[in-house]
């Protein structure tokens, strides 16, 4: 039998090594040229925090790596998307926490949906201590998305059976409201 798999590219090799927290072979990539924090995607115009929850979610120490080389958390892409955008999109409540540590601002709007971090909540509802970190560092409960709906508005039970996760997310916004 023939192996006709072909080896993982070096980017594929980062990519887990970011989804692992393999910092050793960061560190070393780095040491080696291979791999610079800094670089910008040409298109997308991502740094290697949004990259480290696009394709796969990344380890916490990933992100504190990134941030402790000094790469900028609110960083906007091509989309206004930061990398608080795409570690909350990605479900990867830990990396949230981290950016959030680290200053990231849950009240920037994207570019489509004038979406904000605050109201990705939906895709980790069961995270409400990111939720009440992004509440404390200012998230707006009054933030309008592109259909002119608050995020209070948004994150209101209908009585609906299946919205049973709704509550406990509305009740903690409604406390800031």
């Amino acid at each position: 039998m023939v192996n006709n798999l072909k080896p993982p590219s070096f980017e594929e090799k980062i990519a887990e090594a970011e989804e692992l927290g393999d910092i050793a072979f960061l560190q070393k990539a780095e040491s080696e040229g291979k791999l610079d924090p800094f670089r910008i995607s040409p298109d997308e115009k991502w740094n290697s925090l949004h990259r480290a929850n696009i394709w796969t979610p990344s380890s916490p120490e990933t992100i504190r790596f990134y941030i402790d080389k000094g790469v900028p958390v609110n960083a906007q892409d091509i989309y206004g998307m930061t990398p608080l955008h795409y570690a909350m999109q990605a479900e990867n409540g830990d990396a949230a926490m981290v950016l959030l540590e680290a200053g990231a601002d849950p009240n920037i709007e994207n570019h489509e949906h004038k979406s904000i971090p605050l109201g990705m909540i939906g895709y980790i509802p069961d995270r409400l201590d990111i939720l009440k970190m992004m509440l404390d560092k200012g998230g707006d409960v009054h933030h309008k998305n592109k259909y002119g709906k608050t995020l209070l508005e948004s994150y209101y039970p209908t009585g609906l059976e299946d919205e049973g996760w709704l509550v406990p997310v509305y009740e903690l916004m409604k406390q800031y409201a």
